[in-house]
């Protein structure tokens, strides 16, 4: 079977599972130039590559048996992310993956939003700290440290995805800039005793009752909370005044009916910004 055959076969294949034309397209992209397709093919393929000079190449059978495979999991309805141990955030791929009891939340785009706001900011401090609570793929951390010329140092923490995420800052050498730790939220008072310029959060705020079937594959204990999705986000609010500096500035990621909770805060002085879906998203925050 020639390479182009395979991608509009393997195309087909996950519209049938997906039954999204949008999303099928995306997903077959994804894995002709994935980090697996490199390893059964010997090389990874953009699109304009398999429409182009690789478009007439012949894909060994044992290509096409491993592709085959990676679709056989997809039906399943496992995410196309964890099948590859590739995700895409701003810009560069992440590691989410290692087995069923260790994966991490899949980054995602509304989460930009935080890397973006936080770029504008560093370009007020030329150096400065930072920590990134439930730091999960470390996406957060090591986003911002690439897209800027700043001296930034991060302590990223998370008590499930220490491995995911120390094979993401191995991967973009990043040892020197971000300390792990393997921790939760609940330890930071009893482990750091120092303030930050700069805190990001990306905490569980799904309400327990509130299961979503699309999310099944995904790890729990980064989705959801008790107390109606404010669990992780009350203790936030609670530890801040002890580790964010007088001018720092602390930015999370919020379910668009926690912003009645956030309007009720008094020592706090926040904004909040709307994702692509125009609901509340993201929240800046600042001690008054």
């Amino acid at each position: 079977m020639k390479i182009i055959e395979s991608y509009f076969y393997t195309l087909n294949q996950i519209e049938l599972i997906t039954n999204d034309k949008i999303e099928a397209e995306a997903e077959t992209e994804l894995i002709f130039a994935s980090r697996l397709f490199k390893k059964y093919y010997g090389q990874s393929l953009k699109k304009e590559e398999v429409f182009g000079k690789f478009s007439n190449y012949e894909l060994k059978k044992s290509t096409f048996k491993n592709l085959n495979l990676i679709l056989e999991e997809r039906s399943k309805g496992i995410p196309i992310q964890y099948i590859l141990d590739e995700a895409w955030f701003y810009g560069q791929s992440f590691h989410v993956y290692i087995n069923d009891s260790n994966k991490a939340l899949i980054p995602r785009n509304e989460t930009e939003l935080i890397v973006e706001k936080l770029t504008e900011y560093s370009k007020e401090k030329p150096k400065y700290t930072g920590i990134d609570i439930g730091t999960g793929t470390c996406c957060i951390p090591i986003s911002l440290i690439l897209n800027t010329s700043n001296d930034i140092f991060f302590d990223a923490l998370d008590p499930y995805t220490y491995k995911i995420a120390k094979k993401n800052i191995s991967k973009f050498k990043l040892e020197k800039k971000i300390t792990l730790h393997n921790i939760g939220i609940e330890e930071i008072l009893n482990t750091f005793k120092k303030k930050y310029d700069i805190i990001t959060a990306n905490l569980p705020y799904i309400p327990e009752d509130k299961k979503i079937k699309e999310l099944i594959f995904e790890p729990k204990e980064a989705l959801y909370a008790k107390d109606n999705g404010l669990h992780y986000i009350k203790i936030f609010f609670n530890i801040l005044p002890d580790i964010i500096k007088k001018n720092g500035v602390a930015l999370i990621e919020i379910d668009p009916k926690h912003t009645v909770f956030l309007n009720r805060l008094k020592n706090f002085e926040i904004s909040t910004y709307k994702d692509l879906n125009n609901l509340d998203r993201m929240a800046i925050i600042k001690l008054k």
